[in-house]
């Protein structure tokens, strides 16, 4: 951690669910009085902020190999203020790696990233006195509550149009949430998913959902609540499913389905409250007959594939 002490801004860089962790991550630093920005690794690679001598970098990746994710260690590498997570037997190595878990075998990473959203809670305490340091020890029970909704998760299915959108709304750190939760459901079942924040779903996203459509909504305490009470309002006057994901669930008169996560500060919600979208999309692969962990490697997807190198 002393490699990035007293750096005057930190970068936290990934892609995919590893960005995600990094907006969650730079929530959690400026909690602890520390500059920080998030950017993808394609972007940081390409089209990079002018880095200066006291700037740090967090590299997140979770097996360490992809392309983008290296180019920008690489282009950093002759500064010392860098750390990388990665998980177990990756080939990133150095005085600047921390580990998290052992590679998973699933290509739709979940174990992996709640491990880097937790090494990131680490960092944040180690570089400063975060006001949610003392709930950082309630996290592990909050996240085994968080997987006892499984039941809760299947019945909501018979709710769920999947056959239409499923759009995911988060505001501050859920916006995070939300992207992920996006993420798996396209990875792990193939179903046409979104990721939303929460203002900007109101600015035009909102008049093209339809009343087929499923939306579901992280209920966090903080800032975005008032605001996301609002937007369950409007989704309900379209007539939309909406599934209500966090410790305010019950709150949200307006949603069809209530989804409530243990009570946790608000910078910390991202590792627990992804928790049910993770056996979300689960079940729903389940639900349709498709294999979540083979990423869709076969006909012309497999094709695909081959135009482009991760």
């Amino acid at each position: 951690m002393a490699r990035l002490s007293g750096c005057s801004r930190i970068f936290l860089v990934g892609t995919g669910t590893s960005y995600h962790g990094a907006l969650v991550g730079q929530y959690l630093l400026r909690s602890a009085g520390v500059e920080a920005w998030a950017i993808p690794a394609f972007e940081f690679a390409n089209y990079p902020p002018t880095i200066k001598g006291s700037d740090g970098l967090v590299l997140l990746s979770h097996r360490g190999t992809k392309r983008f994710s290296q180019a920008v260690l690489e282009g950093f590498n002759h500064h010392s203020h860098w750390l990388g997570i990665t998980g177990e037997g990756s080939p990133l190595h150095g005085a600047g790696v921390l580990t998290t878990v052992p590679q998973e075998r699933s290509p739709v990473h979940t174990a992996s990233h709640t491990g880097a959203m937790l090494r990131l809670a680490q960092l944040a305490v180690a570089l400063g006195e975060p006001p949610w340091n003392a709930e950082l020890a309630l996290v592990p029970d909050a996240i085994r509550t968080a997987l006892r909704l499984r039941p809760q998760v299947i019945a909501a299915l018979d709710r769920l149009e999947l056959g239409h959108v499923v759009h995911f709304v988060g505001g501050g750190p859920a916006y995070a949430t939300a992207l992920e939760g996006a993420l798996k459901l396209r990875e792990a079942s193939y179903v046409s998913a979104e990721g939303h924040e929460l203002e900007s779903i109101l600015h035009g996203p909102l008049i093209s959902l339809q009343a087929e459509d499923s939306v579901v909504m992280v209920a966090q305490p903080g800032a975005a609540l008032e605001r996301t009470a609002e937007l369950a309002a409007a989704i309900h006057e379209i007539g939309a499913t909406t599934v209500a994901v966090g410790p305010a669930a019950a709150s949200l008169n307006a949603t069809t389905v209530r989804l409530e996560t243990p009570a946790i500060d608000e910078l910390l919600a991202p590792i627990v409250n992804v928790v049910p979208l993770q056996w979300l999309a689960l079940e729903v692969s389940r639900r349709l007959g498709v294999d979540a962990d083979s990423f869709r490697t076969v006909g012309r997807y497999a094709a695909a594939q081959s135009k482009f190198t991760l």
